[in-house]
């Protein structure tokens, strides 16, 4: 009885030690069938983890996503507490994870949206002409500079941390999404773009000319980066409720979204 009383107190205090880690603001992670994507936004990389791991850290740490695969459960309970606190562990010394201290709650993190379903791309499935003017090429190249010297020259974490400040001080005077309204600014940077640069491989600078653009227009709709694994790839785009402002449904429903600002 002592020797089983010793256990469940180890038991709980290891369940206890694991449940303290929390995801740092700079990571963004997801699920793919080959395990976890995880990016992170300081270092500006991608790290992988399988399947196993994926399951231990979707037990432990607050919001991370939860596989969608049946779990095995071949290990003993004592060996998987092991296993999760060695796993937190070593995340948190890559700076992955973050432990989070007593009578604090771990960083909230929401749920990223499905790609699959209906998606309305326009200038494909929807047409619609919007007037080019001296202020609107204007607005256009102050974009494109402003992607291009971020992408060159900062970090792409104060590329994030700008993009998602930018939209929250606009929250107040943004659009709602009327579609009658956003989609003639998007079709005057689509006939604007070739004359300044191939979309084909940039997809991250096409992104964000398009995000900074809209937003002089007080539209903020949410700029997507996703990826998928089989092979691995990875892709940036634009989206608003249900309609794809720089892309197609074929191009993006493969990638799992990893980030959305």
């Amino acid at each position: 009885m002592t020797t089983m009383l010793a256990f469940d107190v180890t038991r709980n205090s290891e369940l206890r030690d694991s449940a303290r880690f929390g995801i740092p603001a700079h990571i963004h992670a997801c699920v793919t069938a080959a395990g976890s994507v995880i990016l992170d936004v300081k270092r500006d990389r991608y790290l992988g983890l399988g399947r196993e791991e994926t399951q231990l850290l979707a037990d432990a740490v607050p919001g991370w996503p939860e596989p969608f695969w049946q779990r095995s459960t071949g290990r003993s309970q004592r060996a998987i507490l092991q296993a999760t606190n060695e796993l937190c562990e070593s995340l948190e010394a890559d700076c992955v994870l973050e432990r989070i201290p007593e009578g604090k709650e771990a960083r909230g993190v929401a749920a990223l949206r499905d790609m699959r379903g209906e998606w309305i791309s326009i200038g494909d499935e929807l047409e619609v002409d919007g007037r080019v003017t001296p202020g609107r090429i204007g607005h256009f190249l102050a974009a494109f500079c402003w992607a291009r010297y971020s992408l060159a020259w900062r970090p792409f974490s104060a590329v994030v941390e700008e993009v998602a400040a930018r939209k929250m001080r606009g929250v107040g005077g943004m659009q709602r999404c009327d579609i009658r309204q956003l989609a003639p600014i998007v079709d005057v940077f689509r006939r604007l773009r070739p004359f300044v640069f191939a979309a084909e491989g940039r997809c991250l600078l096409h992104a964000l000319t398009l995000i900074r653009f809209l937003s002089q227009y007080q539209f903020h709709p949410e700029w997507v980066i996703g990826v998928t694994t089989q092979p691995w790839g990875a892709h940036s785009w634009v989206q608003w409720d249900q309609y794809l402002l720089d892309s197609n449904s074929e191009k993006v429903c493969g990638y799992t979204p990893i980030m959305m600002v």
